[in-house]
């Protein structure tokens, strides 16, 4: 017999026969649906245009994926640590960079690990010209001396509407005082009918300010970005001639691990690995510590790793100690050295509990720290202090002060 797929607004938890022929379904929107063949018996036709007009809504919106709107309503990705999950693998999603993101809770760590970003079931997607995009969108352009030419605009989910409209007028020598239509045009998602650039158009309505990192509540990072270079500490540290293969074995496992920030969810990391980086701050001079300092400073932020609260206490007192020792020294060591560990420090409190509570145990120190290098003039310190001190102030707002930390 032939089938017929009937598909609903929502999720459908379950699908119950009934007599002659009949069915109800039963949907994640608390409704029951009971369809039926017979003429006698089925719902008015304004109740079944509304039930298509439900289901096409709903489709279009999983396809285009959360509206700006939505995602600015979510809560933040940095303030993640105020909100706890309610049991192990609950998906979550946060807004982190402007995009939508889903993590997933892990009871082990009890942290929220970044999945990756949620996105529509994109039917608008193509290429313009051999490049790929996440969106082309027909657009009209009125020409000189009348015609009207009917061009495709690509665009990046992401990306900033004035550089994808300012791509276009560039790519076709457009006057530049479309930029503004084009990109309104770009940021509302048009449908399938594409405006003409040239008509009348009301000006964009001014949003009010949303200030994003105010009030700051959570913790804020710092995480692996494309200045790392992995290779580059790899060739530095075969030039100290203190690892052995084995060593660099661990090394190279460390750091594929870490740099697969997306699967951190399901991902692990050898204990060897994180005994490598304490053997390297335990026993290599303070002067060659930076690529120790800088790996654990990225392996605090994976959730497996940052479980150990004495491993990360004894870390942080090993870094403590050598931002002591370089203090009276010139040269690099310097500043790298403190600067590394208020940036390890700081990375604690995103990592995980563990690791949180490591840090709430060097409170007074790391203070004490940053109180030596308020002067400095070199700006990779004045940030570490400043996130130090943000952090720190979030995590004594929500924890009750501890009896050995100075008032």
């Amino acid at each position: 017999e032939e089938s017929t797929t009937i598909q609903h607004a929502s999720c459908v938890w379950n699908i119950v026969p009934l007599p002659e022929n009949d069915f109800v379904t039963c949907c994640q929107d608390g409704t029951l649906r009971i369809f039926t063949q017979a003429a006698d018996r089925m719902a008015p036709q304004s109740v079944r245009d509304e039930f298509q007009q439900s289901v096409a809504a709903a489709l279009e919106k999983r396809r285009k994926g959360p509206s700006q709107d939505e995602i600015s309503k979510l809560p933040k990705w940095e303030m993640n640590a105020l909100q706890q999950g309610r049991s192990d693998g609950q998906v979550q999603v946060f807004q982190k960079d402007g995009v939508a993101i889903a993590a997933q809770w892990s009871a082990t760590s009890h942290t929220w690990i970044e999945v990756g970003q949620v996105v529509g079931s994109n039917q608008d997607a193509g290429a313009i010209d051999g490049v790929t995009y996440d969106f082309v969108f027909p657009i009209e352009v009125d020409q000189t001396g009348g015609g009207v030419a009917k061009l495709q605009i690509g665009y990046n989910t992401g990306e900033n509407p004035f550089v994808a409209a300012q791509r276009f007028i560039d790519s076709h020598m457009l006057p530049q005082h479309h930029l503004q239509e084009i990109a309104d045009y770009v940021r509302q998602r048009a449908g399938n009918s594409a405006p003409t650039i040239g008509m009348d158009t009301k000006p964009a309505a001014v949003a009010p300010p949303v200030y994003e990192h105010l009030p700051m509540r959570g913790y804020m990072s710092f995480q692996l970005s494309k200045a790392v270079n992995f290779e580059k500490m790899k060739a530095k540290l075969n030039e100290t001639k203190r690892l052995s293969d084995s060593d660099l074995a661990f090394f190279d496992s460390l750091t594929q691990t870490l740099e697969a920030t997306s699967r951190y969810h399901s991902s692990t990391i050898d204990s060897a690995a994180l005994q490598l980086v304490e053997t390297m701050l335990s026993e290599w001079p303070s002067a060659q510590v930076f690529p120790a300092l800088d790996l654990a400073r990225l392996s605090v932020l994976h959730p497996i790793a940052a479980q150990h609260h004495q491993y990360w206490q004894k870390l942080l007192n090993l870094a403590l100690s050598h931002s002591d020792k370089v203090a009276e020294t010139d040269g690099t060591a310097f500043s790298a050295v403190p600067m590394l560990t208020l940036r390890l420090f700081c990375n604690c409190f995103k990592g995980g509990q563990g690791s949180t509570d490591a840090a709430s145990d060097v409170l007074d120190e790391v203070l004490n720290l940053t109180q030596k290098h308020l002067a400095s003039k070199n700006k990779h310190i004045r940030l570490s202090i400043a996130t130090t001190l943000l952090n720190v102030s979030s995590f004594l707002h929500v924890t009750p002060v501890a009896a050995n930390v100075s008032s």
